[in-house]
């Protein structure tokens, strides 16, 4: 009698730790049939938090029968989960919908065997589900947007990698899935010191709002894009992902530039022909005088001949440019058929060889073999190729020249670049390229190269410049393929 005390003492211990749980905690022996199989459990313990989750008192519960009050158990299949640990001891761990009994609620649920019977531990998680399922959802929704956005969206990690992208990146840049991860965002960027110095301020700024970049897609072609970005904070404090929207405007870029050429060719037009109709009057009424002044001047005056012979000569040169502005402002009237690139490129680079070797200049011709038959004038593109050729081998010193002349195929387009390693041209003269009379070179008209941007705007294309002070120029054709 004298050990009772003690014992009660630590029953109601252990009763007031387990009353205390914030987990509902049951305890059931097995009861079990003439066969010794178990058809029900029996009420041995169950704390109060278990009750609460249950909607009943303990004393409505103790000594009763599990299936009696309950048997949504069944119907669920929690009984044979208990039964299952019952008879082989090994514990399980689960969750559970519970619909039985109006309950509707979630649980997690951890059951162990207690003698012949079992000990189940559970957790009302119906408002975590809730939130998982709320956050799956919201989830879903951002995935979603995040895949069907027109503009490209990346994401990227710490060190400028890819860690995703979504299939509008994938059409516009040409990257598969597969080469998305060998792929970083400063190896995209055309010019390196672009690339770094966006790279650095979304470091440092965390954000980033209409920065214009030049892209590089997967087959090297460059498109005019602008960035929006923002770091995103991880589960770590100290990781950030990088989320970038692009948009490219490369195709409206080239409209708006196509809109303003064809202004200016339009003005330079109307010019051109005002000039023409005021000047060649005058000029044709000195050319009449002129021969008037050959026939009436006596042989004998000295220097006669050689001042009529001055005044004839630019006489005729302001005739020559004037006809070279006419020509270079009209549309060029093209006659085109089904030819190959290449043979016109090889035949503008035979008429160069002299000038390449005369010079010591070395150069490098790289003509991909997949290049299809398109729409051309041959003649014509052969002009704007040998003008573009020989510009190039002007801008260069003698030994040291080397032009690379290269072209292959995109999706839609063949692209022809011939670049020169010359002073390179100053950014704010690069706009002015296509002027008419605009020109560097002191016996240049500034008509040769408006005359190839009219010879490729007649075969649909257009033409961009790429230069470097220093380093060169690149100017690249592009070509449609239908």
């Amino acid at each position: 009698m004298s050990n009772l005390g003690p014992i009660n003492d630590q029953e109601e211990f252990l009763r007031s730790i387990l009353n205390s749980s914030f987990d509902g905690i049951m305890t059931f022996k097995s009861v079990r049939d003439e066969r010794q199989q178990i058809v029900d459990f029996e009420w041995l313990f169950v704390n109060q938090e278990a009750c609460q989750m249950v909607g009943r008192p303990s004393q409505e519960l103790l000594g009763q029968k599990l299936l009696e009050l309950f048997p949504g158990n069944k119907e669920a299949g929690l009984f044979d989960r208990y039964r299952e640990v019952t008879e082989t001891g090994k514990p399980a761990t689960f969750e559970q919908f519970y619909p039985g009994e109006n309950l509707n609620r979630w649980f997690r649920i951890s059951t162990v065997k207690l003698e012949d019977g079992f000990t189940v531990t559970f957790q009302d998680i119906s408002d975590l589900k809730k939130a998982t399922e709320e956050a799956a959802v919201r989830d879903k929704q951002y995935q979603r947007l995040f895949d069907e956005s027109i503009d490209p969206i990346l994401l990227l990690g710490q060190d400028g990698t890819f860690r995703e992208a979504n299939q509008a990146f994938q059409t516009v840049f040409h990257f598969s899935e597969e080469a998305l991860p060998n792929v970083s965002m400063k190896r995209m960027t055309a010019k390196v010191e672009q690339g770094d110095a966006f790279w650095r301020d979304m470091v440092q700024q965390k954000r980033i709002e209409d920065r214009e970049l030049f892209i590089l897609d997967a087959q090297g072609n460059k498109k005019t894009c602008f960035i929006n970005a923002v770091a995103i904070p991880t589960e770590r404090d100290e990781d950030l992902l990088y989320l970038l929207v692009i948009r490219d405007v490369t195709k409206r870029n080239q409209s708006e530039k196509a809109l303003v050429r064809a202004e200016k060719l339009s003005l330079t037009g109307k010019i051109a022909r005002t000039i023409a109709h005021e000047v060649r009057n005058p000029l044709t009424n000195l050319n009449l005088a002129l021969g008037q002044l050959k026939d009436e001047i006596p042989s004998d005056v000295e220097d006669a001949d050689l001042y009529l012979d001055m005044i004839s000569r630019n006489a005729d040169r302001i005739g020559n440019l004037i006809n070279d502005l006419l020509n270079s402002a009209k549309p060029k009237a093209l006659q085109l058929a089904e030819g190959e690139v290449t043979q016109v490129v090889n035949e503008a680079v035979a008429l160069i060889q002299d000038r390449l070797q005369l010079k010591n200049m070395r150069l490098e011709l790289s003509m991909t073999e997949e290049i299809p038959k398109i729409q051309l004038d041959h003649e014509q593109l052969k002009v704007a190729f040998l003008n573009l050729f020989v510009n190039a081998l002007e801008a260069m010193q003698s030994e040291t020249g080397v032009l690379t002349i290269a072209g292959k195929t995109s999706i839609d387009q063949v692209i022809i670049s011939v670049k020169d390693n010359g002073k390179g041209i100053p950014a704010d003269q690069i706009n002015k390229l296509f002027d008419p009379y605009f020109t560097e070179k002191r016996d240049g008209t500034g008509l040769g190269l408006l005359a190839v941007q009219n010879i490729i705007h007649g075969h649909r294309g257009y033409i961009e410049v790429d230069s470097e002070p220093g380093e060169g120029t690149t100017f690249s054709i592009y070509l449609p393929l239908r």
